[in-house]
């Protein structure tokens, strides 16, 4: 049995970052989650286990404690920026094996996530360091090796033999393609649930919920990765909501519906498809948010990730029926992002897209027909547009066709929560790869349309005119000066201004004068003990792709005249004139009368107290 407590198992979470899944703080992917409840499950105590992320492994600046299993959750399929941690990157990965492996060669490390996708020579290098890459779903590996290990009989060559029932695979000396099935996650999720109060974010964690994997499109996009999946499999509604009661108990608030392609079609008809979908069931969805509201009735946090633009066009009634629901009972502020990837019918058509042009316009003003309601000042769900560039079929021609589509969205007055502009990453054995040597593919375009150096200069210039001409304009039209926000939580600090955004789906990005001190002091508390704080702000403008904000309620008299020129209609000069008379400053009608003109917000919007404390969350 297990019978020595500390440290025997260690969960060192490098994040994760894919289509259909998010772990970078204050994200919490269901991989870690799995894991741990597969070990308890087997024999492990939960004080037996310990959990930490690949941030707090670089501040420690020491070697790890040797625990007798280290399970590495990694990798990312999707690019991107992240404010609220740093990605484990291979070669942090292949330093932390080859110390592990120095000191015990016989120390037993799991690797998991979707790094399962890196390369051959990646995947060659973490077996030569001593490290086990699991291809298939690594809690079924560490719940056999916990199981073993309990009679002190474990090698991890042999879990591997045994559990997958081969002796070697394609992928290596050891097949490690085994996967869970939904029964196990079931049983592995609410067991694991305890591992969320060892995350530095917790109570400020956002839980991503899984409700299937693989795509339900009976046709995949050319650089879909959720296709490796293959057809997909559903959860029980009664397992996510035993997870969610098993979370909520413990003091979590604050989920997000994310492992799952496109929610619209959790439990659809998979015997009705039209136009590569199936036809989505509202009563699905109906059930789905009933119940997960029914076991946390306290949550303060219920978002969710994709949505297919192709699906609601194709089955309009049923999407706005689901839609409808969907923004009745999520919490505001949602963000619902939608694979356009491109305007461009010839790169639509090169890769099996999901829509064209217009039925992603069909798709987005359903969304704004219920989602663009208000609720506590902000949207409750708004449509958030994927474009990858870097496509077979792709043109200097493509870039401009974009731009006009997002600049169509914007006339015609419909909202957009965030564009999100990438370039495509091609994986082994997905049909991308296979497209960017067909010569008939690219053949397609004219050699001089397509030149790699015409494309790339293309695709910044479109992109800077993209965030300066339409995303600065949708900020402000969904977050007019003005807005209050809640549950902002301050992660940085650079160039004069704290950086903080708020919980939910997709967050913007809030910067804060640094001289608001209702933030230094939440930033303080950060530094001095990792105590993270929720604060409320109050929109002032925009810049970017970022709102400028103070915290609620505004603190006057102990601004410096930068901080003060951010309040609208203010300026440097009203701003000197204000910290001048800081003093004199008593009510809505002093300010009223140091600005000669009406002030920005209302007399509830500040706190005219000089010497006091900050406000709290």
């Amino acid at each position: 049995m297990w019978r020595r407590l500390p440290a025997l198992m260690l969960i060192l979470d490098f994040y994760v970052d894919e289509p259909a899944c998010f772990g970078v703080p204050p994200y919490l992917s269901p991989y870690c989650r799995y894991t741990a409840g597969a070990a308890v499950d087997a024999g492990v105590p939960e004080a037996a286990i310990e959990y930490m992320t690949v941030d707090q492994w670089r501040q420690r600046g020491q070697p790890l404690p040797e625990q007798e299993l280290v399970v590495v959750i990694a990798g990312a399929t999707v690019p991107g920026k992240y404010l609220g941690g740093k990605m484990g990157t291979v070669a942090e990965l292949l330093a932390f094996l080859e110390s592990r492996h120095r000191k015990n060669k016989r120390a037993v490390t799991l690797i998991g996530g979707p790094i399962r996708y890196a390369s051959g020579a990646i995947r060659t290098r973490i077996e030569d360091a001593g490290g086990y890459l699991v291809r298939g779903d690594v809690e079924r590996y560490v719940a056999a090796f916990a199981r073993e290990a309990g009679s002190m009989r474990a090698k991890a060559p042999d879990i591997f033999r045994s559990s997958a029932g081969k002796s070697a695979g394609s992928d290596g000396p050891y097949y490690t393609g085994a996967r869970h099935t939904y029964l196990e996650v079931d049983r592995w999720a609410p067991r694991g649930a305890f591992l969320t109060r060892l995350h530095p974010n917790f109570p400020y964690l956002i839980l991503e919920l899984e409700t299937y994997r693989g795509c339900t499109r009976d046709v995949f996009c050319s650089f879909c990765t959720e296709a490796f999946y293959g057809k997909p499999t559903f959860r029980n509604p009664a397992g996510i909501f035993a997870e969610v009661a098993e979370l909520a108990r413990l003091g979590n608030r604050f989920f997000r519906l994310g492992r799952q392609a496109d929610l619209m079609t959790y439990l659809p008809d998979m015997q009705d498809f039209q136009n590569s979908f199936p036809r989505p069931r509202p009563e699905s969805l109906e059930r789905l948010y009933s119940g997960i509201h029914k076991n946390a009735p306290d949550l303060e946090l219920l978002h969710l990730d994709n949505i297919n633009p192709g699906l609601i066009a194709t089955f309009p009634e049923e999407s706005r029926r689901v839609v409808e629901i969907i923004s009745s009972k999520n919490t505001p502020g949602d963000t619902a992002a939608m694979g356009l990837e491109s305007a461009d019918p010839a790169v639509v058509k090169a890769n099996d897209l999901k829509c064209s042009a217009a039925e992603a316009v069909t798709a987005i003003e359903i969304v704004n027909e219920f989602g663009a309601r208000r609720a506590d000042g902000i949207p409750r769900l708004l449509p958030g547009l994927n474009f990858i560039h870097g496509l077979p079929g792709e043109s200097e021609r493509t870039f401009e066709l974009n731009y006009q589509f997002l600049k169509t969205i914007l006339d015609r007055g419909l909202l957009l929560r965030r564009i999100n502009i990438r370039q495509a990453v091609t994986f082994e054995h997905t049909r991308l790869e296979k497209l960017k040597n067909d010569p008939e593919v690219q053949g397609a375009v004219h050699a001089k349309h397509r030149r790699p150096r015409a494309l790339e200069e293309r695709f910044f210039y479109y992109r800077e005119r993209i965030r300066k001409e339409i995303d600065q304009v949708m900020l402000l039209r969904n977050f007019p000066p003005g807005t209050r926000l809640r549950h902002v939580i301050i992660e940085g600090r650079n160039q004069g201004y704290f950086f903080g955004r708020p919980l939910g789906s997709y967050p913007v990005t809030i910067k804060i004068p640094d001289s608001d001190p209702t933030a230094r002091a939440a930033h303080g508390r950060l530094l001095e003990s990792g105590q993270r704080t929720a604060l409320t702000v109050i929109i002032t403008g925009a810049e970017e792709r970022s709102l400028k904000a103070l915290c609620h309620p505004i603190r006057l008299c102990a601004m410096d005249t930068r901080a003060l020129a951010t309040l609208p209609g203010c300026g440097r000069k009203r701003a000197a004139r204000l910290f001048n008379e800081r003093a004199a400053l008593k009510n809505f009608g002093d300010l009223r009368r140091v600005l000669e003109t009406e002030p920005f917000a209302t007399e509830a919007d500040y706190d005219f107290r000089p010497t006091a404390a900050p406000a709290a969350p």
